[in-house]
């Protein structure tokens, strides 16, 4: 009896747990927006200096080679997202921006030098969450509408190969676009749903892991972090010194 007694106090502190931490991640969320905003100078600067490119200029020889596609292999989720199919056209990669929108949607935003696989210099990702559902710590994924790729001539077998493969490939992953809802079977809703969540997780990992530490990332192709390098760091780079062999 006294169990049931209790019952109305635990749901409501339960409620009122769930209140505060949807605030905080809102906070977060706010805070992570103005920071974005505050340092967006700093960010195009710091894209400018390691890729060489200015806008649609190549103003010097990028000291840091490939920049965002280390930074991209180098975070434990994205670097799901590389393939061996990828490697190429991601080293045109020349920037990743963040649009913040209402609430929690965003858009990232990447940024190419011309390149032989296709003529997009800009491809967009955004991100839409459901704002009519109750507020919680995880705000539920509603939409994400990718761009469509223009792949040269010569790559159509690649792009090709982007789309069986799927989750696994990074411009399968931008060029993306579903809806909840819109899945016919409830088999269909189960696969997209999936493919949603991942999508998901995987722009929040660009947006809020790979976006503001690409020069983390890439700290140790180029000393930053002053280690000590020993026969084995050396070997090591050199192995892993070429993409291509090792997917």
């Amino acid at each position: 009896m006294a169990t049931a007694n209790r019952q109305p106090d635990l749901k409501a502190l339960y409620d009122k747990e769930n209140e505060l931490n949807a605030q905080w991640e809102r906070d977060i969320h706010e805070a992570r927006k103005e920071h974005y905003e505050h340092n967006k100078s700093f960010y195009q600067r710091r894209a400018e200096l390691a890729t060489g490119w200015t806008g649609d200029t190549q103003t010097h020889h990028p000291p840091i080679r490939d920049f965002w596609l280390t930074a991209l292999r180098n975070e434990h989720e994205t670097r799901k997202l590389v393939t061996k199919l990828d490697l190429g056209p991601l080293r045109s990669l020349i920037d990743i921006r963040v649009e913040w929108l209402e609430g929690f949607d965003f858009v990232l935003v990447f940024h190419f030098e011309p390149n032989e696989y296709f003529t997009n210099r800009v491809m967009r990702k955004e991100f839409y969450y459901d704002k009519t559902a109750e507020p919680s710590p995880d705000p539920s994924p509603l939409e994400m509408r990718g761009d469509r790729i223009h792949w040269k001539k010569n790559h159509i077998l690649q792009a090709e190969c982007h789309t069986r493969i799927g989750t696994k490939s990074f411009f399968a992953f931008v060029s993306r676009s579903l809806a909840y809802g819109d899945a016919q079977t409830s088999e269909e809703e189960s696969v997209e749903n999936a493919r949603m969540t991942e999508d998901f997780d995987m722009g929040a990992s660009i947006r809020d892991s790979v976006q503001p530490y690409a020069l983390e990332l890439n700290s140790k192709t180029f000393g930053l972090e002053g280690y000590e390098e020993d026969e084995q760091d050396e070997d090591e780079e050199v192995e892993n010194s070429d993409y291509d062999m090792e997917l």
